[in-house]
């Protein structure tokens, strides 16, 4: 298979791990990709992000209100932690995304529209809180692409 996945996107899910760690989960779910996605500053999924005005503060905020930390141990083996059934249902959608628009690599941008794909979890409810549309969303993706750069956040235009 061509699953190949960028460096932004290999970025993104390590991010995510990062964040299972922080939460002391013993699994990688929607919450995870979405703050690695909003945390991970480079690509095509943090412009669109940036565009959209997401904000990682208001994100993180929601997560740890309906997330609760566990109490499993801060050095646990978070190195290969399984994925939850809507973050795998999210990352196989990223597939196909990229496939659809005949991308031979997965970037960041099609793990963000896979999560807008997945209508459950706890990922999807943040972003739903967050207010972003799947149409709006794929919009401002396929705008970045097209424009055929990638914007670091902050940096000018």
């Amino acid at each position: 298979m061509f699953e190949k996945y960028s460096d932004h996107a290999r970025s993104v899910l390590s991010r995510a791990r990062q964040e299972a760690q922080n939460f002391r989960h013993d699994h990688i779910g929607t919450e995870h990709l979405l703050l690695g996605l909003i945390e991970v500053k480079v690509g095509f999924a943090a412009e669109v992000l940036r565009h959209q005005k997401v904000d990682l503060a208001s994100a993180k905020q929601q997560i740890n209100t309906m997330v609760r930390h566990k109490s499993g141990p801060e050095d646990g083996d978070y190195i290969s932690l399984p994925r939850t059934k809507h973050a795998q249902n999210a990352l196989n959608d990223a597939i196909n995304e990229a496939r659809a628009l005949k991308h031979n690599v997965i970037g960041s941008e099609h793990i963000l529209l896979g999560l807008l794909y997945e209508n459950e979890g706890t990922g999807a409810q943040v972003i739903r809180n967050l207010g972003l549309n799947i149409d709006e969303v794929r919009k401002d993706v396929l705008h970045f692409i097209s424009l055929g750069k990638e914007a670091v956040i902050g940096q000018d235009d």
